[in-house]
């Protein structure tokens, strides 16, 4: 991460107040700093990159555009629905018994309205 020019002098007056206001504290820092001088920043401390971020974008956009996909497919669907339950009705009128009101043997069944019956022995 760069910094401006500004931001650099805001930080060396920062730095300098420091020492100046408490000498302990900013060897305790010169000493912090010395021993972690090596070691790299844990990846969750550090700022994302621009390339971080452009993954992010992404992720996100194909996240969008899988729930659009469902949302058109649930909407096509629903336009379908009501034409097979026309379907469905049109079927079972044809398997009825005219003049009865009622289904033809088997026909219940076949469309899933009752469970076949079971005799006991």
């Amino acid at each position: 991460m760069s910094l401006s020019r500004y931001q650099h002098s805001q930080l060396r007056r920062i730095e300098a107040s420091l020492r100046r206001s408490d000498p302990k504290l900013a060897g305790m820092l010169g000493t912090f700093g010395r021993r972690c001088a090596g070691q790299r920043m844990p990846t969750w401390e550090q700022a994302p990159t621009r390339l971080d971020r452009i993954r992010q974008a992404a992720a996100l956009l194909a996240k969008a555009a899988t729930a659009i996909a469902a949302i058109r497919l649930l909407l096509a669907a629903a336009r379908l629905l009501p034409a097979a339950a026309r379907a469905l009705a049109a079927a079972v009128c044809k398997a009825a018994v005219p003049g009865r009101g009622r289904l033809r043997r088997g026909a219940q069944h076949a469309f899933g309205l009752s469970r076949p019956r079971v005799r006991w022995r």
